[in-house]
């Protein structure tokens, strides 16, 4: 049972931390997470590939050079994990917050847990 995630971002180089980004891969062994870079103008893309060095395997990104809006990135999201691998369910997100990651995380297992 593995569970995927797409998070849609834009210009989050600075709330980036690889820290809380480890601590949620440890709590949470069967979550993959997308991360859709929408069409960001800082330096958020470099700090997504650093984490997806360090987290191969564990995580994935899609970068759009334009932003299309939250919606259509978190599209192509779902269609690149779809495509990636096979999930029990996938969820989504638009913002860097690792308090809801985990709620979220949690639900989809209690839901899973029911079937």
């Amino acid at each position: 049972m593995s569970i995927g995630i797409v998070i849609a971002l834009s210009n989050i180089e600075k709330s980036v931390d690889i820290d809380l980004i480890e601590e949620f891969f440890k709590t949470n062994k069967n979550i993959y997470i997308c991360f859709v870079n929408n069409g960001s103008t800082d330096n958020t893309l470099d700090v997504l590939k650093l984490c997806e060095k360090k987290f191969a395997g564990r995580l994935s990104i899609v970068s759009i050079k334009n932003n299309k809006g939250n919606e259509a990135a978190l599209k192509i999201g779902f269609r690149f994990l779809s495509n990636k691998l096979k999930f029990s369910s996938i969820s989504f997100s638009t913002q860097f917050n690792f308090n809801e990651l985990n709620s979220t995380a949690q639900f989809q297992r209690d839901i899973l847990a029911l079937n």
